[in-house]
C-alpha cells in the first residue's frame, strides 16, 4: 500500500531496489539515490518527521489495492490473504510492509498462461507463506517488469517472511493485470541482507556513499573551500573537455539543420518527407497581469557544473 509506511530508520522492501540497482546492477533507479535513502534515514533518526504526500495515483492504487490480491488467490486457487498484514522486521537491518500474505498449507500446482507468467512459462507448485505485491501503473504490460517495480522488494519481502514464492500482481493502464509468480532467489537475498547491513552501519556514521549523479554529489557536497591536488583525474578532466567540445558540435549541428528545415517549411506546420512527419506548431499564451518578482534572503549554493581551465597555456 502507498503510504503504508515502516520505519525509516531502516532500510525497507520499498527502498531496497534503490541501492540495488545503483549498486549491484549499475542501472541506476529513476526517481532516487542511495544518498536520498540515507538522507531520509540520517533525518529519521535525529526525530525529523517525513511528510508523505501519495498523489491521486497512489490513491487509486490504494483502492484498487484489496480487491486485486483477493482475486489473485482467487484466480491462483490460494487461500483467501491476510490484507496489509504487520511491518515484518528482519534481522534488525531492514523491514518490509505486504500488501498481502497468503499460506498454502497444502501445494498448489499453478499453470501459467492468460494473465499468469512463471518462470519459463512452467506449472509451479507453490507451498507456505506467500507475500503479495501489488502495482498500478500507466505502462504497457512487458515480458519483464523493471526491477524498482516489484522484484527486488518481492524478494525482500519473499526473505521476510521466510517464503519460497512471492506474488506480484500489476495492473497495467487501469485495464490490464499480469500476475507474475517468482521463486526466491538466494544470491539476490544475501545481497540484500548486505546492502542493508551496510545501509545500517551508514545511517549510524553518517557515512554517505558516492554520490551517483550531479544533483545527488551537490547535495552531498554543498559547500566549497579550499584546494585539493588530484593527479589521478588527469585523462578523465581530458576526456571530458573532448566530450564537452563534441556536443558543443553536435549541438550547432543540430541548431544549423533544424533551420535549414524551417526555411523550407515557411508558414506551413506539418511537414512530411518520405516516413518522416514534421512538425513546426505554434503556442498560445494567455494575457497575465505584471508580477513583483519577491524578494529572497542571500544564500550559498553548490554549481552543478565544473569550470575547467588549462594551467600550461
Amino acid at each position: 500500500m502507498v503510504g503504508k509506511l515502516s520505519d525509516d530508520r531502516y532500510m525497507s522492501g520499498s527502498r531496497l531496489p534503490v541501492l540495488y540497482l545503483w549498486l549491484v546492477t549499475k542501472d541506476g533507479h529513476p526517481y532516487s539515490t542511495p544518498n536520498d535513502e540515507l538522507r531520509r534515514s540520517i533525518e529519521a533518526v535525529d526525530g525529523t518527521l517525513r511528510d508523505f504526500e501519495i498523489g491521486e495515483p497512489g490513491i487509486c492504487g490504494n483502492l484498487l489495492e484489496n480487491v486485486l490480491v483477493e482475486n489473485a488467490c482467487e484466480e491462483l486457487g490460494l487461500p483467501a490473504p491476510v490484507l496489509s498484514p504487520p511491518v515484518v522486521k528482519y534481522q534488525e537491518i531492514f523491514q518490509v510492509s505486504l500488501d498481502g500474505l497468503t499460506t498454502a498449507d497444502d501445494p498448489v500446482e499453478v499453470p501459467p498462461g492468460g494473465i499468469v507468467v512463471t518462470d519459463n512459462d512452467q506449472p509451479v507448485t507453490l507451498s507456505g507463506p506467500i507475500p503479495i505485491e501489488c502495482k498500478v501503473t500507466s505502462d504497457y504490460p512487458t515480458d519483464n517488469p523493471p526491477l524498482y517495480r516489484g522484484p527486488i522488494q518481492l524478494q525482500a519481502q519473499m526473505l521476510g517472511v521466510n517464503a519460497q514464492f512471492g506474488i506480484l500482481i500489476t495492473l497495467h493502464r487501469g485495464i490490464e493485470r499480469r500476475i507474475r509468480i517468482y521463486r526466491a532467489d538466494p544470491e539476490i537475498q544475501q545481497q540484500l541482507v548486505e546492502l542493508s547491513t551496510d545501509f545500517r552501519q551508514r545511517v549510524m556514521d553518517s557515512n554517505y556513499y558516492p554520490p551517483v549523479t550531479v544533483d545527488d554529489a551537490v547535495q552531498t557536497h554543498p559547500q566549497a573551500a579550499g584546494e585539493v591536488e588530484l593527479p589521478d583525474l588527469h585523462d578523465r578532466i581530458a576526456r571530458l573537455l573532448e566530450l564537452r567540445e563534441q556536443a558543443q558540435d553536435c549541438e550547432k549541428e543540430i541548431k544549423a539543420i533544424e533551420v535549414e528545415i524551417m526555411n523550407e517549411m515557411k508558414d506551413a506546420e506539418v511537414a512530411y518527407s518520405h516516413n518522416y512527419k514534421v512538425k513546426w506548431p505554434v503556442r498560445n499564451y494567455k494575457a497575465q497581469p505584471e508580477k513583483v518578482t519577491p524578494a529572497k534572503e542571500a544564500r550559498t549554493v553548490r554549481l552543478k557544473s565544473l569550470q575547467i581551465t588549462d594551467t600550461m597555456s
